[in-house]
């Protein structure tokens, strides 16, 4: 187990995943002397014997156990950051707090759950994916539910609000983008930021393909939020920026400028692709990542899709849907040039 300072009485703890990712971040909040918030935990791990047995050690080392803990805080909806929430809850009966946008997920209900897969398989069939990887795409994401456990209350945490955490006030800041409804934590005189998948040192966070919220079909377009958030991220004063993955960040804005360089990059590869003749996502996915497993696979679609998006929106790509998987190709008018667009993306 390692546990790592962040600030005084505030702790990282590395937690084992079954992902290709590796360990995941959260983040341990201890009272300040004056007793002003209950000990918090931000992120939980995923749903499996090891995860558990890392955090309950972790909590062993810093005096504290499970039924300890008074508050769990939920940076987005994906299982490595939520899975053990639900148990640990059930057993330290402490308060989830959550992005609202979060909610549907981490309650998981049935109907949620398969509204979810029916989502990435109609995405998948869309995407032009073979028959048979549509089957072991969509067990993978039914063998996912797995490694969660649902949560039964759940307050609401958005943008503009502030929490103290460890004696000090921290801003919540809504960076959607990697996920719908991904949260932030940002503490201005320290000028710390616990970023956890929107901005990652060592590899790029994946902006991922939500399902539109219950009652709503509007597609997320998740790389022209993403893009805002990084933007936004650029402006404020940060010394260092702790993830969800990996190692700090002390240099955030030029970090950054990589990102969006690299998703400049990436939409151009897109582009160009569909130039000669258009293409189904899935054609797509190997052309840019020929050599990928199943979940990278999957990912790999996921980065496609949003790219294409950003794309579409700035008038360079369309989709046309057809009898069969739906084939994307270059705009016949694009409102601009490539080299006018790429400017205003970065």
């Amino acid at each position: 187990m390692t546990i790592t300072a962040v600030l005084p009485n505030l702790y990282q703890l590395r937690l084992p995943t079954p992902f290709p990712v590796g360990p995941v971040n959260v983040y341990l909040a201890l009272p300040s002397a004056a007793q002003d918030a209950p000990l918090t935990l931000i992120d939980v791990g995923p749903r499996t014997p090891d995860a558990q047995a890392a955090l309950t050690a972790g909590l062993q080392q810093l005096g504290y156990t499970s039924s300890d803990i008074g508050r769990i805080l939920i940076t987005h909806a994906h299982s490595d950051h939520y899975g053990l929430a639900g148990e640990l809850a059930q057993v330290s009966k402490a308060t989830v707090y959550a992005h609202p946008l979060n909610r549907p997920l981490l309650s998981g209900t049935d109907d949620v759950w398969q509204r979810r897969i029916a989502f990435y398989e109609g995405l998948l069939d869309e995407a032009g994916v073979p028959k048979a990887l549509r089957g072991r795409t969509s067990q993978m994401l039914q063998g996912m539910r797995r490694l969660v456990a649902p949560i039964s209350q759940i307050l609401a945490l958005d943008e503009g609000d502030v929490l103290t955490l460890s004696g000090q006030q921290w801003q919540v800041l809504f960076m959607p983008g990697h996920a719908s409804g991904l949260l932030c934590f940002y503490q201005p005189e320290s000028r710390v930021l616990l970023s956890n998948d929107h901005l990652l040192r060592d590899i790029s966070s994946n902006p991922f393909i939500d399902p539109p919220p219950p009652g709503q079909s509007q597609e997320w377009r998740s790389l022209v939020d993403y893009v805002a958030s990084l933007k936004r991220t650029a402006v404020l004063d940060v010394d260092v920026a702790w993830p969800g993955h990996g190692e700090p960040i002390y240099d955030h804005r030029a970090l950054i400028q990589r990102r969006l360089d690299a998703h400049q990059q990436r939409a151009q590869k897109v582009f160009a692709a569909l130039t000669d003749h258009p293409q189904t996502v899935y054609a797509l996915s190997l052309t840019l990542f020929p050599e990928l497993g199943l979940m990278d696979r999957f990912m790999a679609l996921s980065e496609v899709l949003a790219h294409l998006g950003w794309l579409e929106v700035q008038g360079r790509v369309v989709a046309q849907p057809q009898d069969g998987p739906t084939l994307w190709h270059v705009a016949a008018c694009p409102q601009d040039s490539a080299q006018s667009r790429y400017h205003t993306f970065a």
